[in-house]
């Protein structure tokens, strides 16, 4: 089995993808706190992506790397996001490239488009970014990058720009853009595995009612969700009326993180 290493990977969305991952690859686990339960084609590294000499030793070897570990948060400064969301997304950009890995998959978020105002029908995939937290600014930023060095070099760079990922559906906002982890697994492995992968932006997302993003380059390469979000509500979901006007966030794309205001950049200075 080729060999994946994959970064955050004691989170949720990590944890929940590794059963279908390592069905086709050897799996790295990387996170700065153990991972448990190890399958037998599974290993563990324990450490930070901030350590540039530690990413290079993390990547050796490896065919390819699914970076899924950042800081976050609605309220989250931008000082806070320097080190773990830039300097290690170039950390390990270039750290695979170096190692020989063909293939590099970066989770984004729907964040980066998350201060559009959802209307009714209306779908985003292509639109502008509109980022609406320093966390999503980050993401622009990895994207960037990904996009800097499928260009530069042989690695080729898949980014899935994550709608949401919990086990259940919580509200009507992210009724709109839900996903398995079985799809998203389908997703990763696309951007693994396809031939006519270079350099790609698709959308974390199963069939969803009223969907914000119609995810057509995701299916042009074979993506076809298995879930439905209708079917995945949680036992306290709440609908479009049920939500507050402003702090849910309902009526804007990255939800409450589009309400919340930006520290000052210049007081942190």
């Amino acid at each position: 089995m080729p060999t994946l290493l994959v970064t955050g990977a004691a989170g949720i969305v990590g944890t929940a993808l590794r059963p279908y991952l390592r069905e086709r690859f050897s799996l790295r686990l990387l996170d700065r706190r153990p991972v448990s339960e190890l399958a037998a084609n599974e290993t563990a590294l324990v450490g930070d992506l901030t350590d540039p000499a530690f990413v290079r030793q993390a990547c050796e070897g490896v065919d390819a790397v699914l970076h899924l570990a950042c800081a976050h948060g609605t309220d989250i400064q931008f000082q806070a996001t320097v080190e773990p969301n830039y300097h290690a997304t170039l950390y390990l950009l270039e750290a695979a490239q170096r190692a020989g890995a063909r293939r590099f998959v970066f989770a984004s978020s729907h964040h980066v488009l998350g201060q559009y105002r959802t209307q009714a029908g209306e779908q985003f995939d292509e639109h502008p970014v509109a980022p609406d937290s320093y966390y999503a600014l980050s993401k622009v930023f990895g994207e960037a990058a990904c996009a800097t060095f499928s260009q530069r070099s042989e690695l080729a760079t898949f980014i899935v720009r994550i709608g949401n990922a919990d086990a259940k559906v919580a509200d009507a906002r992210r009724l709109r853009l839900w996903t398995s982890a079985r799809d998203l697994a389908q997703l990763v492995l696309i951007g693994l595995e396809h031939p006519e992968v270079r350099h790609e932006i698709v959308y974390g997302v199963s069939e969803c009612p009223q969907a914000l993003f119609h995810n057509n380059r995701a299916r042009a390469l074979g993506y076809r969700p298995q879930d439905h979000a209708a079917e995945h509500l949680a036992d306290n979901f709440l609908t479009y009326d049920a939500m507050a006007p402003g702090g849910s966030g309902r009526d804007h794309v990255g939800g409450a993180y589009a309400g919340v205001a930006l520290a000052s950049v210049l007081e942190q200075a």
